[in-house]
């Protein structure tokens, strides 16, 4: 029997620990997470990339003898998802059945378990998928966004209430 993959080396936890999973049922609101059917985004994939689309104030006042202040005044949360296509991976067969949709058909809820054990739970957009691609002798392309619909659902292993 192959031994289990160690959770972290060096004291450093491997990104594999976080959970990634997509609606394939494509509830578009939080009051449905319980009917929703969330299945991996894992398969074929080998890299993720959160980032924040942020907006930020940047002010200046007499008082600050020339020097600015800023105020981060909005945000959204991406997470750009890239890989080898994996035909027959329910998530990515879900992903790439939306390549050609527009508006509320790229909408469905998301989960992600971090490595913390915190979860958070939102509705996103897909945008960007790529459904294949590359060199004739490689391995299918496959990456989309994640984009999060406004303010996820967070909620902390410590935690029960969300915020």
């Amino acid at each position: 029997m192959a031994e289990e993959m160690p959770k972290n080396i060096g004291g450093f936890t491997l990104n594999h620990e976080n959970r990634y999973e997509i609606d394939v049922l494509s509830h578009k609101t939080l009051d449905d997470v319980e009917e929703a059917k969330f299945v991996p985004i894992a398969g074929g994939v080998n890299n993720v990339t959160p980032s924040y689309n942020e907006t930020s104030s940047n002010d200046e006042y007499y008082d600050g003898e020339g020097w600015q202040t800023t105020d981060v005044t909005a945000k959204r949360l991406q997470l750009q998802f890239a890989g080898h296509r994996k035909q027959g991976d329910e998530g990515q067969d879900y992903v790439v059945s939306k390549q050609y949709s527009i508006g509320p058909d790229l909408k469905t809820l998301f989960r992600w378990t971090a490595t913390d054990g915190t979860v958070l739970t939102s509705v996103i957009n897909m945008s960007a998928i790529v459904p294949s691609g590359g060199a004739p002798g490689a391995k299918q392309t496959f990456s989309f966004n994640a984009d999060f619909d406004g303010k996820p659902d967070v909620k902390h292993p410590d935690d029960n209430s969300g915020k």
